[in-house]
């Protein structure tokens, strides 16, 4: 079985979305909202084309084209931890037609690690809704003997060349998730860091590594295909594309639950009829049989979408959980 290839396309200008709106013959489109506005909207996606996100935010635009009335075009702003994406809806106009795709978990991590963001997601963002959620596994390779996460923690303890955990994104919710775990299994284990999934599983299949541990949506189609092995999911139940796979909490340690969403921000002055249009559109999409069927192939937990306000306290609960991990860490980022 082969892994699930990501389709790809090209990263968006604003001029390319200029370009776009004229390719179309959209202009002469009615307005969107109050007053007149470019006829293609911007989806920023904050990861590279190519990988789950990517695909994602491509499978979402195709589908929303037909709810909103026009094209929706990806944008990938990779870099700097999605920092570099949310700048730009910062910078975009409050006009409804830019919207960023990102992680909830960055938008409390980022204040609490980085001493100089150049915007507060507190104020300058609005969520529309919730799209999908995200877990994270400890997989090791499928030649590894290791079968559980108990016989990981023992072999790491016995040999510290069996305890390596690679890490994809460092001062994340899956770096605090993996130190945590360290703590509270006594196993001593040591966190490699690699620039992206990519890297670290091509490592860990290849044995240069002893474990790894990044989002589902990475490792899912590596488990099923029989690369890696999964051990263990951190969410509160069992990841939807891993049935098989046992969480943190069912193999012994019931404090280490964590899991986040990808979300939907716009700016923070968006008009409220704007964000309302988005939301009930979002909602059709994630509804559709083939968009569930093809979210679910690649690892993400399927969500119905959520309201504004249910966003914000479902991250007040992330935040008011992992905060203390994250101060008690020291952790800085550059």
């Amino acid at each position: 079985m082969t892994p699930f290839t990501f389709p790809t396309g090209p990263a968006l200008s604003r001029r390319g979305l200029i370009r776009a709106a004229a390719a179309t013959g959209l202009g002469g489109l009615l307005p969107y909202g109050a007053n007149a506005q470019p006829a293609v909207n911007r989806l920023i996606v904050p990861f590279p084309a190519g990988g789950p996100a990517d695909f994602m935010g491509r499978l979402l635009s195709e589908k929303l084209k037909d709810e909103l009335g026009r094209p929706v075009m990806v944008d990938n702003r990779p870099g700097a931890g999605t920092r570099l994406a949310a700048e730009v809806l910062k910078n975009s106009p409050a006009d409804g037609t830019t919207m960023l795709l990102a992680p909830v978990d960055p938008m409390f991590i980022g204040p609490a690690i980085y001493a100089n963001m150049r915007f507060n997601p507190a104020t300058d963002f609005k969520p529309v809704t919730d799209v999908s959620g995200i877990q994270f596994g400890l997989a090791v390779s499928a030649a590894s003997p290791v079968k559980t996460l108990a016989q990981f923690v023992q072999a790491a303890k016995a040999n510290p060349d069996q305890g390596s955990i690679g890490i994809t994104t460092v001062g994340s919710l899956l770096h605090f998730l993996a130190m945590d775990f360290v703590a509270l299994s006594r196993s001593g284990a040591t966190l490699v860091p690699y620039r992206g999934g990519a890297a670290m599983v091509t490592e860990l299949i290849g044995g240069q590594v002893a474990s790894g541990m990044d989002a589902t949506t990475t490792l899912t189609e590596y488990h099923r295909a029989g690369k890696l092995r999964v051990l263990a999911v951190a969410g509160d139940k069992r990841a939807d594309g891993l049935p098989d796979v046992p969480t943190f909490a069912e193999s012994g340690y019931p404090t280490l639950v964590a899991s986040s969403r990808y979300v939907l921000y716009a700016h923070a002055n968006t008009a409220p009829a704007t964000l309302a249009q988005w939301n009930r559109a979002v909602r059709k999409v994630l509804a559709l049989p083939d968009v569930r069927e093809k979210l679910g192939r690649v690892g993400y937990d399927l969500l119905p979408g959520a309201s504004s306000e249910e966003v914000v306290r479902y991250t007040d609960a992330l935040a008011a959980r992992w905060l203390p991990v994250i101060k008690a860490s020291g952790y800085k980022g550059d």
